[in-house]
């Protein structure tokens, strides 16, 4: 596999509306959020998804009067509008990485690393 220069960059477009809609309630520009906090929150979205599955599964829980999102897809979103976010703050192209991480993974033997999970 190789990485294609004219693919579409959706996660370009994606990490721009994320920012836009950060600034508009107030989340940026914040010069006070370290690097440490926003590996501390990606964690927390995780942290929230591995709940919403001990709870539910991953069966989708949005009810009542709010319509608020709930289950693990919904915290899987939150996990990936944050990466969005935070890859838009430090000029991270997600697409190029993940085309070239994948591109990397494709050399890697059978269950490299020789763990088990």
């Amino acid at each position: 596999m190789t990485i294609s220069a004219t693919r579409v960059n959706h996660l370009a477009t994606m990490a721009d509306e994320v920012y836009v809609w950060a600034e508009t309630k107030g989340w940026e520009p914040e010069p006070r959020r370290t690097f440490g906090d926003e590996i501390a929150l990606l964690h927390s979205e995780c942290s929230e998804a591995l709940e919403a599955y001990r709870d539910w599964g991953f069966a989708d829980r949005t009810q009542g009067s709010t319509d608020k999102p709930e289950g693990v897809g919904s915290e899987f979103a939150d996990i990936l509008i944050r990466l969005l976010h935070y890859a838009k703050v430090h000029d991270i192209d997600l697409q190029y990485e993940y085309d070239r991480k994948m591109s990397y993974n494709h050399t890697r033997p059978y269950r490299h690393g020789g763990r088990t999970l």
